[in-house]
């Protein structure tokens, strides 16, 4: 859930990570298909292959840089999970970060911040 404790660490992890080449990727990309219909309209549906692609792509240019934001993580899992940072050490990395990166708000966020930067053009 993302909650007031949560938002300022997710930002100050946001403001680390170096999103230049994923930008770059999302410049002109395209994640749909599009079918014209009988009456000359076109109808366009997210690509869930594409999609899911452009979501491994994205993961492949932020796990290298886990390292610039490792200091930030248990606090921000202790945040996420309400518990102390010490618990939250002690946690299965691999199934937190599923869940947060399931978790809609999150993603929001993150989709929020990234679009922010594209349209700034950095």
């Amino acid at each position: 859930m993302l909650s007031i404790r949560t938002i300022p660490l997710l930002m100050k992890i946001a403001a680390k990570l170096d999103t230049t080449p994923i930008i770059e990727k999302m410049k002109g990309l395209d994640v749909y298909n599009e079918t014209k219909n009988d009456d000359g309209t076109v109808t366009r549906e997210l690509d869930r292959e594409k999609v899911g692609l452009l979501g491994v792509e994205v993961f492949a240019e932020l796990i290298p840089q886990l390292g610039k934001v490792a200091d930030d993580l248990p606090q921000l899992v202790a945040a996420y999970k309400n518990i102390s940072i010490e618990d939250a050490l002690d946690l299965d990395a691999v199934e937190v970060l599923k869940e947060i990166a399931a978790d809609t708000g999150v993603v929001n966020f993150f989709k929020s911040a990234l679009q922010k930067k594209v349209e700034q053009g950095h």
